[in-house]
């Protein structure tokens, strides 16, 4: 600060504070080129702290979305198709419907996957196949075919088999045995040993079926109870999406 008011030289100085004359230069050097920084010093590291602090908490707020994240989707898992379209906002001013999607771990074809109606004709084709094979459950797809030509209805045996392969209808018929089983030690034997089961409640059983109606048709699902043929419970549908 001597040598900076210009009082006394160098070699007063130095002289008087016991250093080299070159040492005081160079201290009054230093001095004048870092005097900007050297008054500003405690902004600038008071602005640094406030930077820090607030990227940790930036850094805290990443990490609690991402954690938030990982339970929404653990949860949408958990959800049917048909309520995690209901939880799609179209009209959301910041999400697009496609980072929603995303969000829920719902794939935008389900989204917009609407079930298509089975045609009239077809349902009146699929009643008939119903009837007959009611009359005939021995009839494949090719006796099949057959009687609804006689009743004039002409139609593929491609069509006849999709037909009944989508209701659930097969041939009845003593089958060849063209499966030779390898060694016990290779086989998948059942896990359920029906004799075992001696109280409620030890094993369920499920199944879906289908059922014709005069208009179309229904899917049954039911759950019941091996030991006392209980039906525990039941569901009706015109898919089997849900």
């Amino acid at each position: 600060m001597e040598a900076i008011s210009g009082r006394r030289t160098l070699q007063e100085i130095a002289a008087a504070h016991a250093v080299h004359p070159i040492q005081v230069s160079q201290w009054k050097k230093q001095l004048l080129e870092g005097a900007n920084e050297l008054f500003t010093r405690g902004k600038k590291t008071q602005a640094k702290d406030e930077t820090q602090a607030k990227e940790a908490e930036l850094f805290q707020q990443i990490g609690k979305l991402q954690m938030e994240l990982e339970w929404l989707k653990k949860v949408s898992t958990a959800l049917m198709p048909g309520e995690l379209r209901n939880l799609v906002d179209h009209d959301h001013s910041e999400l697009t419907v496609s980072r929603q999607c995303e969000l829920l771990g719902l794939p935008p074809s389900t989204l917009y996957y609407r079930p298509t109606p089975v045609r009239e004709s077809t349902l009146r084709i699929m009643a008939r196949i119903d009837a007959l094979y009611l009359e005939d459950p021995c009839s494949g797809s090719r006796r099949m075919v057959d009687y609804l030509a006689r009743e004039g209805i002409p139609i593929s045996r491609d069509r006849v088999r999709n037909l009944m392969r989508r209701m659930g209808l097969r041939a009845i018929y003593q089958k060849p045995r063209t499966t030779v089983p390898g060694e016990p030690a290779e086989r998948f034997p059942c896990l359920v040993d029906l004799n075992q089961i001696t109280s409620v409640d030890q094993v369920w059983a499920t199944d879906i079926t289908y059922i014709p109606l005069q208009k179309g048709f229904l899917y049954l699902v039911a759950v019941v109870d091996l030991f006392s043929r209980h039906v525990l419970s039941w569901r009706l549908s015109n898919s089997l999406e849900t």
